[in-house]
């Protein structure tokens, strides 16, 4: 199933003031774009667009709304920048890019709100993944901008550290002038900074178009999602070599697993000391990997003696997962940032960074 993501694009602009931009767009016929000052100095407008879904709908959009804002007069310098914000949710399946395009400018227009129409918010496993891979190549991805959006105090580069130590979404976001920022998650996105300012509308779709494709191929191709069944090996040696409790475990572990006779006679331990044994193995290794057979069900009589039941380690184990769960080794999609982008948009990123280079 094709996961449709919105994203809303922010484009920061100088020498045009606030109500000149709007009354232009307006005068355009170009709905839903809302105008207001940034405060960031030497930034006159910031233009916000409508959340918008990869289409051809969401292209002419870009392209009107920069053709408005070049005729105009509108300028770009260092301290202006683009931001996009990718939804943190899957838009509802019930609609389809081009509607949700469509309908989301109508609705901002009408109520001057945008448009939510989204399903389930992606679980904290996948946003992590996203700063991991981000991080991970940050030094490609700085290249693909000028040299003033490297390290620039409005979107500073994401912490290996913070983000492996991370363990929920308060824990993973480094604040707001960073390249990838949180703060807004809780208005229903991830909001990436990094990008130079532009009003040419060839950058921005590019731009939209990566992001979009960045996020979707970790939520499609290195996890799971709902129920999953995991077989798992359990541990050849867990605990010391030579040791008693490491000689009964060998000897449950083996095809058949060891009666407690059999594990008195290797290791002269008594009974109790192997029972207790059998709790501390099922603590080390778990109790659905602990198997006893009774002694009635290994054929032996009541008064036979107590001796006679079986412990048994299995050699593999099935484990049940439910929610989002990241995709073993030998099927996980790769951790690269170009990973599944479309091959002219590759090309178009490649020569990017060697004109900028």
């Amino acid at each position: 199933m094709t996961l449709l993501l919105s994203g809303g694009v922010e484009i920061e602009t100088f020498n045009v003031p606030v109500p000149t931009v709007q009354r232009a767009l307006n005068d355009n016929g170009i709905k839903g774009c809302q105008v207001k000052p940034d405060g960031t100095p030497s930034v006159d407008a910031e233009i916000v667009l409508p959340p918008l879904v990869p289409c051809q709908v969401a292209k002419e959009y870009i392209e009107s709304v920069c053709r408005v804002l070049s005729d105009i007069g509108c300028r770009i310098n260092q301290s202006c920048g683009l931001h996009i914000h990718i939804g943190n949710a899957p838009i509802a399946d019930t609609t389809h890019a081009a509607r949700f395009t469509g309908d989301s400018i109508l609705h901002t227009e009408r109520n001057g709100n945008f448009l939510s129409e989204h399903g389930e918010t992606f679980d904290f496993p996948i946003v992590k993944d996203l700063f991991f891979r981000w991080e991970r190549q940050q030094d490609i991805i700085n290249g693909m901008f000028p040299r003033s959006r490297t390290n620039n105090r409005y979107c500073l580069p994401l912490n290996a550290t913070k983000i492996s130590n991370a363990t929920n979404i308060q824990q993973l976001n480094h604040g707001k002038f960073y390249a990838v920022n949180l703060d807004t998650w809780r208005r229903g996105t991830i909001e990436f900074r990094q990008h130079s300012g532009t009003i040419e509308a060839n950058k921005i779709w590019n731009w939209f178009l990566f992001l979009n494709n960045f996020v979707t191929w970790t939520v499609q191709n290195r996890f799971e999602h709902g129920e999953t069944s995991t077989t798992i090996e359990t541990p050849t040696a867990p605990f010391r070599n030579g040791s008693r409790v490491g000689v009964q475990y060998t000897m449950m572990r083996s095809e058949n697993g060891a009666t407690t006779r059999d594990i008195i006679d290797a290791t002269g331990c008594s009974e109790q000391r192997v029972r207790a044994a059998v709790s501390e193995i099922r603590n080390r290794v778990g109790d659905n990997a602990v198997v006893t057979h009774t002694q009635q069900s290994n054929g032996a009589r009541y008064g036979d003696g107590t001796d006679l039941t079986r412990y048994q380690v299995l050699q593999t184990i099935e484990t049940e997962t439910s929610g989002t769960t990241m995709l073993p080794e030998n099927r996980i999609g790769a951790a690269s940032i170009w990973s599944g982008l479309d091959d002219s948009e590759f090309e178009w990123w490649q020569n990017r960074i060697t004109t900028l280079r």
